[in-house]
């Protein structure tokens, strides 16, 4: 070998050392917390600073409450609204919420005020969403669909940030039927606001794939029913969803995680099928512990751990 060789050698073997022992700068760490389908009850409510206190103590990032701040037949009035929203403005971290059935479509329920569901939906829009940034003490701005998508305007619910390598976006698809009412063809509520979940949807994996993230997190309140899906007979307010979840996720190279709440059964599974039945690996579910057993999860985000996110159940009491 020739001096000059050698020398190149010997650099090239000093560069890649100094390289393999310079920690990653691209290296994170975090975790956050989802919860929902809770406060129901007075005790429950009682609670939740509790449930708040074990989160800070976990130093979690942020924390998503994934909807039905209340019960069914608690009245939907301003002061129900206005009361948790100052629970999550309050919480010495960024927080944020996402709209559940209780809280706007079931609202017209006698026991809960007879109010007009879309009325209670632009309340909680004007309470929770009013800016383009999470609530709590330390909020994190937010892109709104309603300032990045003027086709859809109307829709300031649904939101996306980014943390770290990971994507996260909220749906307004609440529990019960989704408001898709009660005939053979869905309301025009419906179909306006599916249409721009389908489009919120798309975008972010869309981003997501632009920028080579490798995990998308979604936040939605309803449990639609991956069961159901999977033998061919999705139910008709979530079938609409569900095909456009499975399509984003097999256009994507990515992991992603649906959190979500609705039926109170805390679970983590990987419950989506591909169009030959097969199941999708890259794809998990989580549904956040309800009412009557608080909890919360904690989702940890470790770019040098072997699994990218981890999911750690958090309830707040041992129950029998």
């Amino acid at each position: 070998m020739t001096p000059w060789l050698k020398r190149c050698f010997t650099l090239l073997v000093a560069s890649a050392t100094a390289l393999l022992a310079v920690p990653s700068a691209h290296a994170e760490r975090f975790s956050f917390a989802a919860f929902g389908d809770l406060p129901y009850t007075d005790i429950e409510r009682a609670e939740l600073p509790q449930l708040i206190t074990a989160m800070r103590d976990s130093e979690v990032a942020f924390a998503v409450h994934v909807g039905d701040m209340k019960h069914g037949s608690t009245p939907c009035d301003d002061v129900t609204l206005q009361d948790f929203r100052d629970l999550l403005a309050a919480a010495p971290f960024p927080s944020v919420f996402v709209p559940g059935n209780n809280e706007w479509v079931d609202c017209e329920r006698r026991s809960a005020g007879a109010f007009d569901p879309l009325e209670r939906l632009d309340k909680l829009r004007s309470l929770y969403f009013a800016k383009p940034e999470s609530l709590g003490a330390t909020p994190f701005s937010v892109i709104r669909q309603s300032d990045a998508d003027f086709t859809h305007g109307a829709y300031q619910e649904h939101l996306r940030w980014q943390r770290g390598p990971v994507l996260f976006l909220t749906l307004n698809v609440p529990g019960s039927d989704n408001h898709y009412g009660s005939q053979r063809e869905p309301g025009a509520e419906y179909r306006q606001r599916m249409s721009a979940v389908r489009d919120w949807l798309d975008a972010g994996f869309a981003e997501a794939q632009r920028k080579s993230l490798p995990a998308v997190v979604i936040f939605m309140h309803a449990n639609p029913d991956f069961e159901a899906f999977a033998a061919g007979n999705p139910p008709r307010p979530y079938a609409e969803l569900l095909y456009a979840l499975r399509s984003a996720v097999l256009g994507y190279s990515g992991d992603v995680l649906l959190i979500h709440g609705d039926t109170h059964v805390m679970r983590v599974d990987r419950p989506l099928r591909d169009t030959n039945g097969e199941t999708i690996e890259r794809f998990r579910r989580a549904e956040v512990f309800g009412s009557p057993i608080p909890g919360w999860l904690e989702i940890t985000v470790d770019t040098e751990a072997e699994r990218l996110v981890r999911i750690r159940p958090r309830p707040l009491r041992d129950e029998d």
